[in-house]
């Protein structure tokens, strides 16, 4: 069982970034830089994708924490895409300004614990420091998007702490 304090296990991802499909590898993910993963997925923002769209206008927030945000999306890479590349006024996100890392398969939420005992995805985030150890988790079976605010605190912390 994956617990705070634990290393966080790395990974390589196929992910949407800047409308297309790109191939990442763990160090592309962290940089060696704290990282909130959001656990997600886009069949909740069909319509009103603005808990996503709130995360993306913060990252100018977490880049100056020396901070990172990535969602982990568990929907096919395809719908993601297509969702991706819809402008606001379509029901879409417009620009977003991390990466939609796909998990179709629920293999990286798995490597995080994220999966009920059906099998399912879960919702939630997971904080990583620089080192790479995880800091923090908050996990749901519902649907409940990010408390931007609250994340911004928890790496501010994090960021003082590692200073």
């Amino acid at each position: 069982m994956l617990t705070p304090g634990k290393p966080a296990p790395s990974f390589d991802c196929s992910a949407v970034v800047d409308h297309e499909v790109v191939e990442l590898n763990w160090n592309q993910v962290h940089e060696r830089r704290t990282l909130v993963f959001q656990f997600d997925s886009i069949e909740n923002y069909t319509d009103l994708p603005e808990d996503l769209v709130a995360l993306s206008n913060s990252v100018g927030e977490f880049e100056r924490l020396q901070a990172k945000v990535a969602v982990v999306c568990r929907d096919h890479v395809f719908e993601i895409l297509e969702w991706a590349n819809r402008s606001a006024d379509e029901g879409g996100p417009g620009e977003i300004a991390f990466p939609i890392i796909v998990d179709s398969d629920a293999r990286i939420a798995s490597m995080y614990d994220m999966l009920n005992a059906d099998g399912c995805s879960l919702w939630g985030h997971i904080i990583i420091d620089r080192v790479g150890r995880v800091r923090k988790i908050a996990m749901s079976s519902f649907h409940v998007g990010p408390n931007v605010d609250e994340l911004i605190r928890c790496v501010a912390s994090i960021s003082h702490e590692q200073s």
